[in-house]
This record gives C-alpha cells, structure tokens and sequence, in this order.
C-alpha cells in the first residue's frame, strides 16, 4: 500500500463514507474513490462493503487497522518534525510514563523542567512498563520512566531513583502502636491489596513471596499502585505498593510503613539505544532524579 492509500483507508474508517473520507482530506469524493479501488486492486481484496450509505469495513480491513494506525501516527509524526524544522521550532519531548509516576512525580519534576524549557510542547502518555519499553523501541516516544530495569536490545536505560516496598493502611488511632516496619508474612496471613503480577513490582513481591513461601490467597488485586493505595484508603485493608506512590496520598489519613524484608524498587528512565540524549531529554530525567531521590515513607 502507498502512503495516499493509507491515508484514504484511514479516513474511510474513521468517517464510514467517501464523502466523510473527501472532507477530511480535502479532496474530491472521484479521488478518494479511485484511490481506494488502486488500493484494493494491489491488494488483490476488497477493504469495506456497502452496506446503505456506509463503507463497512471487510474482516481484511479489520486486521490490518491496527498496524494501519500505528503507520499514520508515525506519518504525522514526521509531518510535525518536517513542518517544524521548516518554521525553525523545535520538536516536542514526547513523555511516556506509567500511570503511578503520573499522579506526583510527574507534576513536581515538570515544575522543575518547565523552568529551564518554558516553550517547549511536551506529550504525555500513561502506559505499563512493558507497553512503554516496546513504544521506546519502535521509537514512539522519546524518553520512558518506568520501574525497574529492561534486557530490550532497542532501549538503553539509566538510573533515576531507588526507593522500596511500603505497606500502606489506615492510620491507626491515636495511642495506639505505630511501628514503621511491617513482616511480609504478617501481611499474608491477614490478608492485603496487592499489584498484578503482570506489573514488574507486583512479580517482583509475587517472587518474595515465594523464596519465604508464601502463599497469598484472597483479598484485592489492583492493575497500578495508584489504585492500590486509593483501595487501602478507603479502608479495603493495607496495600502493598512502592515508595514513590506512597508520596502522592491526598490526605494524611494513611500509614506507611516499610516492608520486611526490604525489597527494593528502581526507577529508571528509557531511551532508544545508540542515541545521545537532546537537552530537553537529559533535563527531564535530571528533573525526575531531583524529586525522586529521596522519596517520603
């Protein structure tokens, strides 16, 4: 497929008609017909039958969508790079972070980085560990902050910060005990929120587990620490979650404690391998290491 059939298959399926299709490109409801039946006729199959007044896309169309939307991206990409090197501005620093990292970390260090590139138009996408390590590979962004570390061929990490497990729960009330540790075994057998197993940090608490073995049973599981920490606030019983999170809690309504045995938890930043950091990027990431260093427990 050429670039203006990719283009025609994209706007028929967002708009469901040649006329939709002709609007959003700006051209002649002729073109976008002729160019969808070259399409089809290279392809050696139909994209979309009519159905009424609507192209509905064939069961093809539908599997190649997904790739389809990823090339457009790509293609827009490069027409803002093009346009902006043309009118002498500058890039923008496309951000992927996971979701935890988002609710604070992410605004504190932006406060630092904004102060040093005001201008500078910065994307922000929330994504798992896994999704952004692959995105910094396909070069879909341009620095990635996640937990723990990646053995992905594509991408280069560097460290930002270490901090660890924290068990948090309801505060207790006043005069009652207020250790600032808590076993994991303890923990266990009471029953506790923790992250899927899926997350790095949720394997690496299901790993400890095992090596004491432990067997959790019961209780809530929650996709992102964030989640995690709002369940235990709510009084649904103590969260296993990270450090960093454990710093962005509304109210002061929770306790922290620090989980035995220690288990630590890095943050690292992600880059596409081989490539030398611009500025922008290098001050993002030592924006992140400055708010992230020592984080509260």
């Amino acid at each position: 497929m050429r670039i203006k059939h990719i283009e025609v298959f994209n706007a028929i399926m967002l708009t469901g008609t040649v006329s939709g299709a002709a609007k959003l490109l700006h051209v002649t409801q002729p073109a976008v017909t002729q160019t969808l039946q070259n399409a089809e006729l290279q392809l050696g199959y139909a994209l979309f039958t009519r159905q009424r007044n609507r192209l509905v896309p064939t069961r093809e169309a539908q599997v190649l969508y997904p790739e389809v939307i990823k090339l457009v991206s790509q293609l827009e990409s490069v027409k803002r790079l093009a346009s902006g090197l043309r009118t002498g501005q500058r890039a923008g620093l496309r951000l992927l972070i996971v979701p935890s990292l988002a609710v604070r970390a992410l605004p504190d260090a932006l406060k630092i980085f904004r102060r040093r590139h005001p201008e500078l138009a910065v994307s922000i996408r929330t994504l798992h560990t896994n999704e952004i390590t692959e995105a910094i590979a396909l070069r879909e962004g341009d620095v990635g902050i996640v937990y723990g570390s990646t053995q992905h061929p594509a991408v280069q990490g560097v460290p930002v910060a270490t901090g660890r497990l924290v068990c948090v729960s309801p505060r207790p009330a006043r005069g009652a005990e207020r250790r600032t540790t808590v076993a994991l075994a303890d923990l266990v057998r009471s029953g506790f929120i923790r992250i899927d197993e899926r997350d790095p940090i949720g394997a690496m608490l299901a790993e400890q587990c095992a090596r004491q073995g432990l067997e959790p049973s019961g209780g809530l599981t929650a996709q992102t620490h964030h989640i995690a920490m709002v369940l235990a606030e709510q009084g649904f019983g103590p969260a296993i979650i990270d450090s960093f999170t454990a710093v962005a809690a509304s109210s002061g309504s929770l306790q922290v404690r620090t989980l035995l045995p220690e288990v630590p938890v890095s943050v690292q930043a992600l880059l596409p391998h081989g490539e030398r950091s611009p500025k922008a990027t290098a001050d993002l990431i030592e924006a992140f290491k400055g708010i992230a260093s020592a984080p509260a427990a």
